[in-house]
Parts: structure tokens; C-alpha cells; sequence
């Protein structure tokens, strides 16, 4: 009970950078009297805040903390969000990352970061967190550049979309057409406000700036709404943001028609998230223009591409088998398929 208030002590004054620097330098060896638990702490804060020869030596002694005591630091009370950080970015425990992924004290840039590498059950904790998303959507998109993200996670993330952001539009919609139906009869457009006036009205000085200009302060939730209701210059530029939730929105919006689509399915400028997203949809694959455009865009994921080659018309697919622009699988199957009509 004697030696846990100096060792307390010792780590408040590291964490409130009050310590001498000839501890801060023991410390980043590894040489201070602290449990391992206590160490990792302290290690984590001079890796985030300690000056660049501490920092190194600190990266050091963090090697020599055994994934137990990681653990017991996240469970700690008082851990800081630059020593979970430190601690998430050095381990692949999953017993020390589930609690750090639940912790109210992690920060998002952390969860980002570890969005696009954890394995599928970390994955699963990650999307659990409802309320971290909704605050903080970049680690819903992080999720999507996993490499390992699996096929439940992605219809989650894509349930997430759903749930918390176009849903609030779908109800904004019903509720403006509902007010609009009560009001069935009277004037669409206020005496003060006429057509010309409304189009005028609307040319303030954002008109005056680029697409690109008038968006690039937006936030993602706001990108989001926007291409959801947005008009079409709008959200065809949208959909070739980086943000996969703001792109799928496009998608979803009840604005977008078939001849978006279809544009959209040609672009060579959208992720092939995007673009495997049109695939999935029925509807739009009943569409032989789009069907073609997906097949022969080279930004298609070859997955999504091959069970459309087969669909195609012999002069299409003779095209296909020689086109330079798609990838060798694509030609391959596109001649396979001329020879089979053709025998």
C-alpha cells in the first residue's frame, strides 16, 4: 500500500509532463520502478508527446510490454486516448483491442485506423458502437477499405446508412409531401414568389464559386443529405466523392433515375464500391445499357463483371474479347463465350 502512492505519483507527473527530464529519459527506457501496466501508460504518453530522441527510446521499451499488461493498462482507470492510441497501433491481441475499441476514452482517428486492418470480430465490435458512428461516420467509410472486411460486416455498415442517415431524409421527404397533399388546392408558388423569382433568388454568390468549392466545406452528414436530395449536377458529383456513405447515398436517393445510373456506371471515377453496388440491384441490371456500361468499365470489380459477360449479346461480347481497356479475365471469358455461340 506504501509503494502504490509513489508509483501513482511517479505516472500522474509523466502524464501532466511536470516530471524531471532525467525521469522523463528513465521512463522512456524502460527503467522507472512501475508495474507493466503503468509502464505502457507512461511509454504510451512520451511516444505521443515526448521529444524525438524520448519517443524513440520509448518505441523501444513498448516492444518488451507482454500483450497481459497492454490489456490491463486499457482496463486501467484514468487511461488517456494518446495511450490507447499508442497501445492500439502496437498489438494485434484481440484481448487487448476489444476493450480498447469499447472504451469511452478512445478517440476516433484511433478507430479509423484500426477500422481498415482489425479482423472480422474486431470488425463486429467496431459497428456495434452505434452512437461512436453516428458521431463519427470516417470509421464506417475506414471500414470499407478493410481488405479482410467481411460480407455480414459490409451489409451492416450498409444498414447503418440506412438507419441513421437516410431515414431522417425518407421521413423529411414524407413529411414535406404530407404538407404538401393538406394543402392540396392553394397556390404551389407564394404570390411574392414567382418562378423567375425563385430561380433568381437562388443564384446567390455560391453559384459563383466551383461545385467543388461550394462542397469542400461540408461535413460528411451534410454531403450526405445533400446527395440525397441534391439536384443531378450535384449528385453525380457526389458519387465520385471518396466517402463511400456519401456515394452510396447518390445511389439510394429517389432522385436518381435509370439515366443516372447509367452515367454513373460508365464513370471511370467512381470506387468500385460504387459500381458493385449497381450490380447488386436488380432492377438496374434489367437494363441492358447499364449492364454493358458495368462490363465494360475497368474500375468494375471483376467479381461483379463476370456473371454479366455471359448476359451479354454475341456483337457485345465480340467486342469485349478484344478490348484492351478491361481486364484479361473479362477478355478471356468475353472469348470463351464467342466461341461456345459460334461452335
Amino acid at each position: 500500500m506504501t509503494s502504490a502512492a509513489p508509483e501513482s505519483e511517479l505516472l500522474a507527473q509523466i502524464e501532466a509532463g511536470t516530471a524531471p527530464a532525467q525521469v522523463l529519459e528513465f521512463a522512456a527506457r524502460g527503467l522507472v520502478p512501475l508495474p507493466p501496466s503503468e509502464l505502457a501508460r507512461v511509454l504510451g504518453t512520451l511516444i505521443a508527446h515526448g521529444e524525438p530522441t524520448l519517443r524513440k527510446l520509448a518505441e523501444e521499451s513498448f516492444r518488451e510490454i507482454p500483450d497481459a499488461a497492454l490489456r490491463e493498462a486499457v482496463l486501467s482507470p484514468g487511461v488517456r486516448s494518446e495511450q490507447l492510441d499508442a497501445i492500439a497501433r502496437r498489438t494485434e491481441d484481440t484481448a487487448v483491442l476489444e476493450p480498447l475499441i469499447r472504451h469511452k476514452a478512445v478517440g476516433d482517428e484511433t478507430l479509423a485506423w484500426l477500422a481498415d486492418r482489425v479482423e472480422p470480430y474486431l470488425q463486429d465490435v467496431l459497428v456495434t458502437n452505434q452512437v461512436r458512428l453516428l458521431a463519427a461516420p470516417v470509421i464506417v467509410e475506414r471500414l470499407f477499405e478493410n481488405p479482410r472486411l467481411s460480407s455480414d460486416i459490409r451489409r451492416r455498415a450498409d444498414e447503418f446508412l440506412e438507419e441513421f442517415f437516410l431515414k431522417k431524409e425518407r421521413e423529411a421527404d414524407e413529411a414535406a409531401a404530407a404538407a404538401g397533399a393538406s394543402e392540396a388546392g392553394e397556390e404551389t408558388v407564394p404570390p411574392t414568389m414567382t418562378p423567375a423569382a425563385a430561380a433568381a433568388a437562388a443564384e446567390s454568390e455560391e453559384v459563383h464559386k466551383s461545385l467543388f468549392a461550394r462542397l469542400a466545406n461540408f461535413n460528411v452528414s451534410q454531403k450526405i443529405r445533400l446527395a440525397w436530395r441534391g439536384n443531378k449536377e450535384e449528385r453525380l458529383f457526389l458519387v465520385r466523392d471518396p466517402n463511400r456513405l456519401v456515394a452510396t447515398a447518390v445511389l439510394k436517393s429517389p432522385k436518381t433515375r435509370e439515366a443516372d445510373v447509367e452515367t454513373i456506371a460508365n464513370m471511370k471515377s467512381v470506387s468500385e464500391d460504387v459500381l458493385r453496388y449497381i450490380s447488386f440491384r436488380k432492377e438496374w441490371m434489367r437494363k441492358y445499357s447499364i449492364l454493358l456500361a458495368l462490363v465494360r468499365n475497368p474500375r468494375t470489380p471483376i467479381d461483379a463483371t463476370m456473371p454479366l459477360v455471359i448476359r451479354l449479346n454475341h456483337g457485345d461480347q465480340k467486342k469485349l474479347a478484344v478490348d484492351r481497356n478491361v481486364p484479361e479475365p473479362i477478355r478471356a471469358l468475353a472469348r470463351r463465350e464467342v466461341a461456345r455461340r459460334e461452335s
